[in-house]
């Protein structure tokens, strides 16, 4: 079974050197650190040398709705910054627009934040 998946897409695009990550977690599998160490895994890969195996990459970007907090707090935790809200910019199911949010993290950032399952 599928408990959850993790993408870095938009490479090679305006800026070569960025890429965004986006995920999912399975209700199941929510809360239990899964999705915090993919991302922190993911970030690790995409700031690695090319030589090294990884992306080379210098910055990552990821948007979550405001109204959902687990993902803005993978985000944080997996070292990102929130970076701005654009006001009603994404429509939800039921019809109705919820703020995004924008978070990033850089190269150069220190990424040794919180230790999967703490607070």
């Amino acid at each position: 079974a599928l408990v959850a998946n993790l993408s870095i897409f938009d490479l090679g695009g305006d800026d070569p050197g960025s890429g965004e990550i986006g995920y999912w977690t399975h209700p199941d599998a929510r809360g239990r650190g899964v999705m915090t160490e993919a991302a922190r895994l993911a970030v690790d890969h995409a700031f690695r040398p090319t030589a090294d195996g990884g992306l080379g990459l210098r910055r990552l970007t990821l948007l979550a709705s405001a109204g959902n907090a687990a993902s803005a707090h993978i985000a944080r935790r997996s070292g990102f910054t929130e970076v701005g809200r654009e006001r009603q910019a994404e429509l939800l199911g039921d019809g109705n627009y919820d703020d995004l949010l924008t978070f990033d993290i850089l190269v150069s950032d220190d990424r040794l934040g919180p230790t999967p399952g703490r607070t």
